[in-house]
């Protein structure tokens, strides 16, 4: 899809058209504080004077370690109107993970909270930055971070080397609305705008860079396909920090449509939310959809009022089986999806599983990923990216070693496109287990199990082997009240997989076996170290 030239091409200019037209309409909404569009506008424009006043501009790298909500996204939007990169943080980092980022991203300053739930980001900073016990006022020093020149936060009574909140923002006048105006002037949308950190195939996470292009530009085309309506009271409940909650956030405040956010994302404290907010629309994926789903109505909450909870539902209000429903797919490196089909949108019957067409003016290939071989339709391959949103690369990585020489992006997914531009996702090159010379699909293994009407939750792992390199292991969690045996379910699966992609072994497991992520994404490696220690004690009580 090919975008007007009209259209904002900067997060500031995209602000400044969603004030103009809803002005006096709630932008943000928590508990404590609503903001409206022009207030919005004023506390971010507070925000980019007080940073500037303090030496920030184009190109300053700013980290971000908050929860979401109004501290988040006007000191986001206040950074990126003068043109400085935000380095969003997670709230669960560890200090590790924390001392690598801060060193990492070469960050100058740090705009953060003292504490949020059980986290005490005092000490995980003093625990991260050692040198931090020797500072105290003035600019700081340090060999962990030799960038890093100040930290603000809410609460800095007992971290001297730290300004506060209130001290920051005093100094916002430092700077006249004509220089701040000036200043976004220069902004530009090939300038870099964040730079996320993500986990990938390596021990270190990856640093993802957007440009202020993609982050203004490809939130208008994704709200099309969500169909953000400015009547919505949007609660996003995948955090700002991950890309899936960053680019709900601009497209809802590109929409001018209103962006709700809970103190906290226990299920019980959202379920209050979303009555005390008046949520129509909810966004998140996973366990947690299933849990607040059953929370909600246990609450006497009507579900299928509130979009995101409800049954999807084509135009005469019929169901739509969740694989004639396009599944988009995408990733931090394509700033969100590069392949959908509108919410709502049933999915003819020969295209059922599709995850849909490109997205923007995304171009997408097939490739041989052992020989190089471009692909034709219909054909199973790696799949490459170019244009649309696609990041500019990841720091401090030679593009080099990032990009095919004709500026692709290898994205490390199988998958197949047909004719029509319809792609199916197959797997990911890291999900195919290599079992006696053959390839088998874990994805494959676990929906296939995902089928048989006792099993709650599919786990596929490859498990090494002397004599096959892998065999294909599976664990299950089974619907309360069952009680499915191994055998029965190998013989089951013979009716719709090859009999090489039969696991070997399937275990029963319990719900609490299962090793999650703080990102709601099983740990497969554990979850594999965790089934072979399972089956050794089996083998030899």
């Amino acid at each position: 899809m090919t975008r007007s030239t009209d259209e904002p091409n900067t997060l500031g200019a995209l602000l400044r058209r969603s004030v103009a037209r809803r002005g006096p309409h709630d932008a943000i909404v928590t508990s404590a504080e609503t903001l409206s569009y022009a207030a919005l506008d004023a506390r971010s424009a507070a925000m980019a004077g007080a940073l500037a006043a303090i030496g920030a501009g184009k190109a300053t790298r700013i980290a971000l370690l908050a929860p979401d909500g109004i501290l988040w996204l006007t000191t986001f939007l206040g950074a990126l109107r003068i043109g400085a990169v935000v380095i969003p943080i997670s709230t669960l980092c560890t200090a590790p993970e924390l001392a690598h980022i801060l060193r990492h991203s070469d960050a100058h300053m740090l705009i953060g909270v003292h504490r949020f739930l059980r986290q005490d980001y005092v000490e995980r900073l003093k625990s991260a930055l050692p040198g931090l016990s020797c500072s105290a006022g003035g600019n700081l020093w340090l060999t962990e971070a030799p960038y890093l020149r100040s930290i603000w936060l809410d609460d800095s009574s007992d971290a001297p080397w730290a300004g506060s909140h209130a001290a920051l923002l005093g100094r916002a006048a430092g700077p006249t609305a004509e220089v701040l105006a000036a200043m976004e002037a220069q902004v530009v949308p090939d300038d870099d705008a964040v730079i996320i950190y993500t986990s990938g195939s390596t021990a270190l996470p990856k640093a993802v860079m957007h440009s202020q292009r993609s982050i203004a530009v490809h939130p208008q085309v994704l709200a099309e396909h969500f169909r953000i309506q400015q009547s919505d009271r949007m609660m996003p409940l995948l955090p700002l920090f991950w890309v899936g909650g960053l680019t709900m956030a601009l497209e809802v405040l590109q929409a001018g449509a209103t962006l709700l956010y809970p103190d906290s994302p226990a299920v019980d404290v959202v379920v209050d939310s979303i009555i005390k907010l008046r949520a129509n629309r909810i966004n998140t994926w996973g366990p947690q959809l299933a849990r607040l789903r059953a929370a909600a109505a246990a609450r006497g909450i009507d579900v299928e009022t509130i979009g995101g909870l409800a049954q999807v539902r084509d135009a005469d209000g019929r169901p739509i089986p969740a694989d004639r429903n396009a599944n988009m797919l995408g990733m931090t490196e394509s700033f969100g999806p590069h392949s959908s089909e509108p919410l709502g949108t049933v999915l003819p019957e020969h295209r059922r599983g599709s995850s849909g067409r490109a997205t923007s003016d995304y171009e997408r290939r097939v490739v041989d990923p052992e020989s190089g071989e471009v692909l034709g339709p219909g054909r199973s391959g790696e799949l490459q990216l170019r244009g649309g949103a696609l990041m500019k690369g990841f720091y401090k990585v030679d593009p080099r070693q990032v990009f095919t020489r004709d500026g692709f992006y290898p994205t490390g997914d199988i998958v197949r496109i047909e004719a029509d531009g319809h792609l199916y996702f197959e797997a990911r090159r890291g999900d195919i287990i290599k079992t006696a010379g053959a390839n088998v699909s874990r994805l494959e293994v676990e929906a296939a199990l995902r089928t048989l009407p006792y099993v709650e939750q599919p786990i596929v792992v490859g498990l090494p082997d002397a004599e096959a390199g892998q065999i294909v292991i599976a664990a299950v969690v089974p619907v309360a009240g069952s009680e499915p045996g191994e055998a029965e379910m190998q013989k089951a699966l013979r009716e719709r997989l090859s009999s090489y992609k039969i696991p070997r072994r399937i275990l029963v497991i319990s719900a609490e076996e299962v090793i999650w992520a703080p990102s709601n994404k099983i740990r497969l490696a554990e979850m594999a170290k965790y089934l072979g220690e399972k089956l050794r004690r089996a083998a030899h009580p």
